[in-house]
Formats: C-alpha cells, structure tokens, sequence
C-alpha cells in the first residue's frame, strides 16, 4: 500500500506527517513504512501513530519522534512523496 505525503512539520520534539489518504490510518498493521521521495528511496519509519495533539479538518495527522530532519529541509523542493508499507522499485 502506498499513500502519499502532503506535508511534514517538527514541532515539541516529534515530527507530524499529514495525508488525505484513510488508508494510512492502517499504520498500526505495519511494523515499518518507507518513504520515496520523487521516486528514490529516503528512509524508513517504525514508529508512528495518530496525532491526539494535532487535528486538521478532513486530514490525518500521524506522530513520530524518529528523525525525520534531512526529509523535512528538502520537503518543500520535492514534488512527490511517498509512503509504503513494501520497499518498491520506483
């Protein structure tokens, strides 16, 4: 399964990804999601969940505290940004 990305912000020690796509809500199946970041893989996160702090209307929000750092600098000069739950060949 693949969702893609809409945005990424640090805040308060941990990273917030946010999708459109309900099927992320199915994170807690996955023990891993990896990221591609236009079309090349960038890294693998093991640890997310539903954000109880953050809520936006009409999108989910998910948590993590892994460093998501090098991803979050280039976030906004990339046009397409991936997750999966199965490594791809893109």
């Amino acid at each position: 399964m693949t969702v893609q990305l809409l945005d990424i912000v640090f805040q308060n020690d941990r990273y917030y990804l946010l999708f459109e796509d309900e099927r992320v809500l199915k994170v807690t199946v996955f023990a891993e999601w990896h990221i591609y970041a236009d079309g090349e893989y960038w890294c693998t996160v093991g640890s997310c969940k539903v954000s109880e702090l953050l809520n936006v209307p009409g999108k989910i929000v998910l948590e993590t505290q892994e460093n998501l750092n090098k991803l979050e600098n280039i976030f906004r000069r990339l046009t397409h940004v991936i997750l999966s739950s199965d490594k791809i060949n893109l």
